[in-house]
């Protein structure tokens, strides 16, 4: 991942200055806010099947709006992404929206919301460390590919704390051999100077372009495999 000087030393900094902020956990929102999007996803299960060993996406707005069969032909895959969601409310449906599919591969993009909603890095990493070891107690021999989160225009005030972040979540894909940590997903969308190459996110500013859903394309397709 290249990065200019100066992103280095803010993404040092940031960590350093987490360090001391680590027991200052922030509240999780309430996940029931989720519920009336899980009740679809059963209403869907009802009627259609989905057998185990597959490949299953699963996090906030960003999965959320991936058209899978858009972005990768071909690909039998299930959509489980629900919009604003962060990583402790994954953790709380993770039976409705993962495990009871036992997937082969489970693809994870979340985690942006939570430092948005000004979590430590730490406490959201912590909330990462959870999901693995459900998932992985489920499904041992699994493979789990986690997205960086994704620097944005309209959210610019933490992007030194999502490069902090994704730090943390590549020491977690090194650890563990069933994590492949997919860094193209936040260092594709700007330059070594920090500018954001806009034509990658929709008018929004926040999420991403059919451009930027080819990033992930081109970054995911050899771990799908």
């Amino acid at each position: 991942m290249r990065f200019s000087i100066r992103l280095l030393l803010a993404l040092c900094t940031s960590i350093l200055i987490l360090q001391p902020l680590y027991s200052q956990r922030a509240a999780d929102p309430d996940p029931t806010r989720y519920s009336k999007a899980i009740a679809e996803f059963g209403l869907d299960d009802a009627e259609n099947f989905h057998g185990k060993g597959g490949i299953v996406f699963v996090g906030s707005s960003s999965i959320r709006r991936l058209n899978i069969p858009k972005v990768f032909p071909g690909l039998q895959a299930l959509n489980r992404g629900f919009g604003g969601s962060q990583i402790s409310d994954v953790n709380h449906y993770i039976e409705e929206t993962v495990l009871q599919y036992e997937p082969a591969i489970t693809v994870i993009y979340c985690g942006s919301n939570d430092l948005w909603a000004r979590k430590p890095a730490q406490q959201v990493i912590e909330d990462f460390r959870e999901f693995t070891q459900k998932l992985f107690k489920r499904v041992p021999n699994g493979k789990l590919i986690v997205l960086a989160s994704r620097p944005s225009p309209k959210r610019a005030a933490i992007f030194e704390t999502e490069l902090a972040f994704n730090y943390l979540l590549e020491m977690e894909a090194i650890k563990d051999e069933r994590i492949s940590y997919i860094r193209e997903a936040c260092d594709r969308f700007f330059d070594e100077d920090g500018k954001f190459y806009l034509d990658l996110f929709a008018d929004d500013m926040l999420h991403m372009s059919d451009a930027g859903y080819e990033v992930w394309n081109e970054a995911l397709t050899p771990h799908l495999k």
